[in-house]
């Protein structure tokens, strides 16, 4: 195994466009706290299953009190096999950082922390329903520096409503001169029942266009590109290789497992998750096991994963792993459709693997159509 990923399923509010696994009913917290726990030493193994990564997301992570996330840590500690040079990854919210809970992570054994600001515009902050305004994003990065903590990234979102070029390139400068190691910048999707999927039906606001998001991504690509960020996946930007390890375990398809509700796993063959309801996981972990809804991943599913997960990243599709993996030649079999990319700037060979340029990125879900396998 090589990550682990914990799901806390809490939030202080509901943000207008997540819909992501969460309750804000935070009384319950301590029974999860407990189910997480118990999962935990369920699914660990003898030998202790070895694990290079943790990440904590949500849901709302930092909401966790000293007491619930020491219960977390030792409980990993005690059943699996936890590298020493291990990346733990904590998601934080600005309005839950001070200097003490800053410090506290630290002792913790958190050397990493993703913040969810979005956006430095209090107006849009305001739109999207988030927690915290711009001067506690800026204060929160400044206390989680004092502590100690170097390995930062930075959560940023673009083609947002009442948001405009000039308010995305004022946020841009302000991460830059922030000048953390790792951004994360997502252009908004509006997903089923949120309430921007019930604004945008019952036309109670405009949304930014399919040309205003491709527009801002290219803004954002130019910016931070200019400052030596390496634009290494398609959402995450890094300086001096500063590269999420957690995320890029999943885009390598390593082996990883998942504890909450909701929470997905993957073993190399096989997908699973856990039910996305507190009250029936908690109810499901009283039996005294886990119960993950298991998906066998078929020869050619996994093959399109591949060329999915790889094609999104610097990594790039490498043709003589693909073939050790799975026994097909790939470049050969797609090597007018491979020319054609590379011919019209949309990817590019390095050695022997198959890469997207920039251009490549913005249709990436086009071309990785092209390139699979038929699933019947």
């Amino acid at each position: 195994m090589s990550g682990l990923y914990i799901h806390i399923p809490f939030c202080r509010k509901a943000c207008n466009y997540c819909d992501f696994h969460f309750s804000t009913q935070l009384d319950s917290m301590d029974r999860m706290v407990d189910g997480l726990a118990k999962e935990l030493r369920l699914r660990g193994s003898t030998p202790k299953s070895p694990i290079d990564t943790i990440y904590f997301g949500g849901g709302t992570p930092s909401i966790l009190t000293e007491k619930a996330l020491n219960i977390l840590m030792e409980t990993i500690i005690t059943y699996y096999n936890l590298s020493p040079s291990a990346e733990v990854t904590l998601e934080a919210n600005p309005d839950d950082i001070d200097p003490n809970k800053a410090k506290f992570w630290r002792r913790a054994g958190i050397n990493r922390l993703s913040i969810g600001i979005q956006t430095f515009n209090d107006k849009v902050l305001k739109v999207l329903n988030r927690s915290h305004n711009a001067n506690q994003a800026l204060k929160s990065i400044d206390w989680v520096r004092q502590a100690g903590f170097d390995n930062i990234s930075a959560d940023l979102m673009f083609a947002l409503p009442e948001a405009s070029d000039a308010s995305l390139r004022a946020d841009l400068k302000t991460l830059l001169n922030l000048d953390l190691p790792h951004l994360s910048i997502y252009g908004l999707i509006i997903e089923e029942k949120t309430v921007f999927s019930n604004w945008k039906s019952q036309k109670k606001r405009s949304f930014p266009s399919d040309l205003d998001y491709e527009r801002n991504y290219r803004i954002v690509h130019a910016e931070l590109t200019k400052y030596q960020y390496e634009h290494y996946e398609i959402s995450s930007f890094a300086k001096n290789a500063h590269f999420s390890r957690h995320n890029a375990s999943y885009w390598l398809q390593n082996p990883y497992l998942g504890i909450g509700p909701g929470a997905h796993s993957f073993d190399g063959d096989n997908r699973s998750h856990n039910i996305s309801s507190n009250r029936l996981y908690l109810k499901q972990l009283d039996t005294g096991r886990a119960h993950p809804v298991v998906e066998a991943l078929s020869l050619t599913e996994k093959m399109n994963e591949y060329v999915m997960t790889r094609l999104r990243t610097h990594f790039g599709l490498d043709f003589e792993q693909f073939e050790k993996k799975f026994h097909r030649d790939i470049k050969s079999e797609h090597l007018i459709l491979i020319n054609q990319l590379c011919s019209e700037g949309f990817a590019f060979l390095d050695l022997n693997k198959l890469k997207l340029t920039f251009e490549g990125f913005l249709i990436s879900d086009d071309i990785c159509a092209r390139l699979f396998y038929p699933t019947s």
